[in-house]
């Protein structure tokens, strides 16, 4: 499975411009209860369900889901960036272009509904913080004013719960930008899906 920005991604619209769209992660939950008073939980006590949660509105999301496997998978799912093309909805190619140490510059190219079908490359930079954060934010793109956000991974009972939160500004008319934004979260809750999928099947 290929680096997971999970997806960040620039999109383009004919004539009228180009955003970006960046996979998604999951959120944590409530504290575990101890077997005895003045025990520190080590993890969130309640598993979270099971069917991808996004929430936000207009280019600002939280998407979340819980994955029934240990964090180390996880993250190893999530920065295998190149085995993503072809795997995500709306990643098409992925390729890193050089690494430092933790940070970490890829390229992807999208094509997906939201792009309109138009082919759309973009360059990240990806910082890792094994085995629990990814953030990336957007270094070049077609049209896009802004692009960044995270990944973050939080035990909890029976595995792990994912989340992606996500920041993006598309540089394109304002009629034009609801259906966009639709279409990205269409593409984020089918991202989570299949990032669970792959996770626990790994």
């Amino acid at each position: 499975m290929g680096p997971i920005v999970l997806t960040a991604v620039v999109l383009s619209v004919a004539s009228l411009g180009a955003w970006p769209l960046g996979p998604a992660t999951v959120a944590t939950a409530a504290d575990q209860r101890g077997e005895g008073r003045g025990t520190a939980p080590t993890w969130v006590a309640q598993k979270p369900a099971a069917k991808p949660s996004l929430k936000g509105s207009e280019g600002n999301y939280s998407a979340s889901v819980f994955v029934a496997a240990p964090a180390q998978r996880a993250w190893a799912v999530l920065v295998n960036y190149e085995a993503m093309a072809g795997v995500m909805p709306d990643i098409k190619e992925a390729k890193v272009l050089r690494r430092s140490g933790p940070v970490v510059e890829l390229q992807q190219t999208y094509q997906a509904p939201y792009t309109f079908g138009r082919r759309i490359k973009a360059v990240l930079t990806m910082r890792e913080s094994a085995p629990r954060q990814l953030s990336y934010t957007l270094v070049r793109g077609d049209q896009i004013r802004e692009l960044r956000g995270s990944w973050s991974i939080t035990p909890v009972a029976g595995g792990v719960l994912l989340r992606h939160q996500l920041q993006v500004d598309p540089e394109v008319p304002g009629f034009v930008r609801p259906v966009y934004f639709e279409l990205m979260e269409t593409n984020l809750r089918q991202s989570m899906v299949i990032l669970k999928r792959l996770i626990e099947q790994n």
